[in-house]
Order: C-alpha cells, then structure tokens, then sequence
C-alpha cells in the first residue's frame, strides 16, 4: 500500500509517518510513506497512491482546496482530509473525501481511517466476468473462489456457481491481492471467507472445499496467518 501525506507542517508529516509505520507493523501490512510539503511536488509525482492525508493550509489553502487539485489529476484515489475547521466536513462531500478527520488528531483516527480503507477495497472492488449473456458484474466482496476451468473460469459466490467465459487469469487481476490467495494452481480463495483450514485443504463459509496444493501449503498458512491478524476491522 503506497501512502502519500501533503503538509507544510513538518510535526504533522511526522506524527502521520509514524502512525502509518505503527498501522503496518500491528496489522502486518506493507505501507510505503511518501510525503510532499508542496502541491506542485505532488502533482508533478507519476506513482499512483492508494491514499492520500491532505493537511490544511498547504500553500495556504484549505485541505478541500487541495482536494479539488489532486481530483483534477487523480479521480479514484483515497482521500483523507485533515481540518481544524470541523464546518468543512460538508465541503468534503464535493471532493469525494473518504474521510474527514478535525484536528486534534490521534493515532487511533489514523488507523480507523485506514482500516475503512482497507475494507472498503474488498467491499466496493468491481469484477467483470464475460458470460453466454454478455458481462457480469460482482463486487470481490461477493467472490468467494475461483477454479479454473479449461480456458474458462468458474466463480463461486455464497450461493452460486457461475460459469464465466473469462479466463482464469483475466479474472484473478482484477481481484484485490490482500484479500485473495492463489492456493493451487487452478484456485484463488478469499481470505475473508475461510471456514476452517487443514494441511491438505480448506473450507469456505458457503460449504465449497478447496484443494491447498503441497508446494504452497507452508506459504499459505502463512499468508492466513498474517492476514488473520491484520483483519479486525469494526463493522
């Protein structure tokens, strides 16, 4: 996960770098931290971040203002708006904020934001399928499994299984890597649908029994493992 912060102040990039740095060694999750004090810096940046922190008064602009730039360049990213004005949250709504935070701010507003974040990735994420119909649309909330077949593709949701036209591949790149784990050569399983697990094989929530391969077995309880203890997000 790459995070940006833009601020002026150098406290603020400070307590936010050390924040994120805190998030990813409790949640075992890779964050990269990059921060600019100025908005062309920002904009003359070509990596694309997950999320942004906006502070107030770069360049002596309110973070909304800021907000609006970074939308002209930038129409999906995550932004995370920081205030002393608490009348600004309804400016928020215009600039597609996904979190307003009022200042002061503690650690504790850093990691629910980003939790939030993180959860919204795997509730809101699109995947396109191509079917005898024409397309599906599923959010990778609702994909359980994949499992190859021939140079289709079956998708398992809660209560279905769908036989798509799409290849394997094609489907497995559109789905968010933090939650979905190849465990054999011929499935992906989401994570947050697991049952129960075995050395051999797993269970999902809907009943469906996936095959854990030999090779990847050591790997993936592993990864399971990691990605349990990086999963408490609050309803």
């Amino acid at each position: 996960m790459l995070i940006f912060i833009i601020s002026s102040d150098a406290r603020t990039i400070r307590f936010l770098t050390g924040a994120v740095a805190a998030y990813s060694e409790q949640k075992y999750v890779e964050a990269e931290v990059k921060s600019f004090q100025k908005m062309k810096d920002y904009l003359s940046n070509t990596e694309e971040p997950d999320l942004i922190f906006v502070d107030d008064n770069v360049e002596m602009r309110p973070s909304v203002e800021n907000a609006k730039l970074i939308r002209g360049k930038d129409g999906k990213v995550a932004i995370v708006l920081l205030s002393s004005n608490p009348e600004r949250v309804f400016d928020a709504f215009r600039v597609r904020a996904h979190r307003f935070l009022t200042k002061p701010i503690i650690r504790a507003d850093i990691f629910d934001a980003i939790d939030s974040y993180r959860k919204d990735l795997v509730t809101y994420r699109v995947i396109i399928a191509k079917v005898h119909e024409g397309f599906r649309i599923f959010t990778s909330e609702e994909v359980y499994a994949l499992v190859a077949d021939g140079n289709h593709t079956q998708l398992i949701t809660a209560e279905e299984t769908v036989d798509t036209l799409s290849s394997f591949a094609k489907i497995e790149d559109q789905l968010p890597k933090e939650y979905f784990y190849k465990c054999h050569r011929a499935y992906v399983v989401n994570m947050k649908h697991i049952a129960t697990l075995s050395q051999e094989e797993l269970s999902l929530t809907n009943g469906t029994v996936i095959p854990i391969s030999r090779r990847r077995k050591l790997d993936f309880h592993v990864r399971y493992a990691e990605f349990v203890k990086g999963h408490t997000f609050k309803d």
